[in-house]
């Protein structure tokens, strides 16, 4: 008899039984490349993850490396800052210090997660590699303090060694140690969040399922061995960089090329799930040429890493930005008539226009999704893709003359109607991800329209920041009716 294995990384093996007994066995020889996968790769891999983890694996693997070097020299002023060589520091000035930089390190995090805290999931790719300038920034703030306390000392006008929260007792080295520490804790609220999107992404294969847990596990140690690295290489480096000059020509070099490496990283992964900026390219591109493909890759290939303005729609191919569009505001930044209310009556969602706003063909219009109580991730998507039309409607000047917002709302209605169904088929044999629908247990209204595909199926996966309120009910005068 002869059994036949396969391992979780796909390698064969073969042993043969008489009698009960292993009499002769033959597998692949394992090589010192194989076990090294199985130490720091994922189990199962390369089928438990995307296919894009190894090229981000091996960038992250070279940032790191250079992201070491940096902050050892990072680290040498931070000492310096702190007392090290100077015969009338002391030991209680170097730990207040340290209890002053960590208070502002907190604060911080507790007021960037306030503000940015749901937003770091949608935005993963923009928010990781801002984590990275914002850590770069307080390593060269570091490095660089000792140089910034003589040019303040020197030639920083009196006006502002007088202001009261400049006093000249404390030396200005304290406040760029101080401001350092609140921009790592930003780097920390920002990898955090971004980090956990980009593993969850890629614990997600085309076809089974991979391990969360396991993934984070090899990264860590993956991280700890490069960090080894770069410490041990780092510690033979930095002893020869005794001049301004050479310490500052290697921190920068060692920042760009940080910097670069991460924009090739985060610019190489592809997600599978929709955030605004990835709707708005492949709904426009769709109306654009429904025979483009909408693929993950390709649109990846089309977004915009260091664009912060998340709300933003542009128009495709030019990229130019033709509206913006805030989902899930509160009802009073737009007041919107009843007239616009009612064409959104089987909808879990209004659109409308700001209420400062005026409709002028041609013109970057400003648009607000107010969401309605039960809503669902179908709802979301498509009130964003209407947003989308509208604004494409709008800048092709395809709307008359004179024509108010409820004529440009029931032609962009009209179009989404006709195509957003078409449009999710499109997404869905393209790899998207997607996820299954249920209706809300505590609806009643009978007059909802689930946009398609219909409640109990699949729709494509779309990530955006929670809504600052939610609208309960809408209550039509007319006809004393109240819906939700």
């Amino acid at each position: 008899m002869q059994v036949t294995e396969r391992d979780e990384a796909g390698h064969v093996s073969r042993i043969s039984f008489q009698d009960r007994l292993a009499v002769s066995s033959s597998s692949s020889q394992t090589s010192l490349l194989t076990a090294l996968a199985k130490l720091f790769l994922p189990a199962g891999y390369p089928h438990s993850v995307s296919p894009d983890y190894l090229r981000y694996q091996i960038l992250n693997a070279l940032q790191a490396f250079c992201n070491s070097l940096a902050s050892l020299l990072s680290s040498r002023a931070t000492l310096e800052g702190y007392g090290v060589g100077d015969a009338s520091a002391s030991a209680t000035d170097a730990l207040l210090l340290t209890v002053l930089q960590d208070l502002f390190g907190r604060l911080t995090t507790i007021i960037a997660a306030f503000f940015f805290g749901s937003s770091l999931f949608p935005e993963a790719k923009t928010y990781r590699f801002l984590a990275d300038v914002l850590n770069d920034a307080a390593t060269v703030i570091d490095t660089l303090s000792p140089l910034l306390t003589t040019i303040y000392l020197s030639h920083a006008p009196a006006i502002f060694k007088s202001l009261p929260f400049l006093p000249p007792s404390v030396p200005f080295r304290v406040y760029t140690l101080c401001f350092s520490a609140s921009l790592r804790a930003l780097c920390g609220i920002a990898a955090g969040g971004s980090k956990t999107a980009i593993t969850m992404h890629f614990a997600t294969p085309l076809q089974g399922s991979g391990d969360v847990g396991d993934l984070n596990a090899k990264d860590s140690s993956k991280e700890t061995v490069l960090a080894m690295l770069g410490m041990m290489i780092g510690s033979l480096t930095v002893p020869y960089l005794t001049t301004p000059c050479s310490t500052y020509t290697v921190l920068f070099l060692t920042v760009l090329l940080h910097l670069l490496i991460n924009y090739l990283g985060v610019r190489g992964v592809v997600l599978r799930t929709l955030n605004r900026q990835r709707a708005s390219l492949a709904w426009l591109s769709f109306k654009s040429d429904p025979s483009l493909l909408n693929t993950p890759s390709r649109l990846a290939s089309l977004e915009r890493i260091l664009s912060l303005r998340s709300d933003a729609i542009r128009s495709f191919p030019s990229g130019k930005v033709i509206a913006s569009c805030t989902l899930g505001s509160k009802f009073s930044t737009c007041l919107p008539n009843s007239d616009i209310v009612g064409l959104f009556r089987n909808k879990r969602y209004v659109l409308c226009l700001d209420r400062n706003g005026t409709l002028v063909a041609g013109s970057v219009q400003r648009f607000h999704i107010l969401l309605k109580h039960g809503y669902n991730s179908a709802d979301q998507l498509e009130a964003w893709v209407l947003a989308c039309e509208a604004a494409r409607l709008l800048a092709s000047s395809t709307i008359a003359r004179g024509s108010g917002a409820a004529t440009l709302f029931q032609e962009a209605i009209a179009s989404v109607d006709r195509d957003f169904h078409a449009f999710i088929e499109d997404l869905r044999k393209h790899d998207w991800i997607t996820v299954p629908l249920t209706r809300d247990s505590q609806q009643s209204d009978d007059e909802y329209a689930p946009p398609a595909p219909l409640l109990g199926s699949q729709t494509i996966s779309f990530s955006v920041a929670a809504p600052r309120t939610v609208i309960l009910n809408v209550q039509y005068e007319a006809e004393g009716k109240k819906t939700r």
